[in-house]
């Protein structure tokens, strides 16, 4: 989520960074493939764009209301200051956003919720599918902790991963939601990627620190939570989609 917005200044750091985003989703083609499915179709039922327009909006302003969320938690009791600057992010933020859908972690998704999540929820409730998958992006991810020149590798590690896992469980209930397709999957992955550039309260750099990473992180938690009290082990697969 916050933590993949950027990789450093390192080649190395650049490429693996590419590369781990497209990743998961050509493993998934060749999956599809070798199980003598079709692709066309399943990248047709994946990249559905016919779903309620609300979705879409929602997997744009969430990453804002969370980001937002842990900012006011810092000003008021750690008395943080927050230096705003309106005009880079609406400049520059469409554009970056594009990025990020394409080489900074959007198309991992379907990966993840497009191939792994349908394919766990066959035996498994959708909490538990998405659980696995938070723990298995988490993995996918860790490598990266251990190299120089990326951002995981300034992180603190269990606030890092805990935040994956957790992202995973919001991106199962909104991809169960659209039926499968991982459109707003990959908008909001790539906006919270991208948003964590414009965090008010010292930028990528405030947000690296455990105050500023957990911070994000509790916001994100209390989402998480009141999503599973609210709908259960299901996380609403057993309500219509509206």
């Amino acid at each position: 989520m916050w933590a993949l917005s950027e990789t450093g200044s390192t080649l190395t750091g650049t490429v693996l960074f590419v590369l781990g985003g497209l990743g998961p989703f050509g493993a998934s083609a060749v999956l599809v493939r070798t199980a003598d499915r079709s692709l066309k179709a399943w990248l047709r039922g994946i990249f559905e764009v016919r779903i309620a327009l609300r979705y879409y909006a929602l997997a744009l302003v969430l990453p804002v209301a969370l980001l937002l969320g842990a900012t006011v938690v810092h000003m008021v009791f750690f008395d943080g200051v927050v230096t705003p600057d309106v005009l880079p992010v609406v400049i520059e933020y469409p554009l970056f956003l594009g990025f990020i859908i394409l080489f900074g972690g959007g198309l991992e998704e379907p990966g993840w919720r497009g191939y792994l999540q349908p394919a766990l929820q066959d035996a498994y409730s959708p909490l538990t599918s998405g659980l696995v998958v938070g723990v298995v992006w988490a993995g996918w991810h860790l490598p990266l902790v251990f190299i120089p020149g990326t951002i995981q590798h300034t992180l603190p590690l269990g606030l890092y991963l805990l935040q994956l896992v957790e992202l995973s469980i919001l991106l199962t209930w909104l991809t169960n939601r659209v039926d499968g397709s991982v459109l707003p999957a990959i908008l909001l992955h790539a906006g919270a990627n991208a948003l964590l550039n414009y965090y008010p309260v010292g930028g990528v750099a405030g947000a690296t620190t455990p105050l500023g990473l957990g911070l994000l992180v509790a916001a994100l938690t209390v989402a998480v939570v009141a999503l599973v009290i609210t709908t259960g082990t299901s996380l609403g697969t057993d309500c219509p989609t509206r």
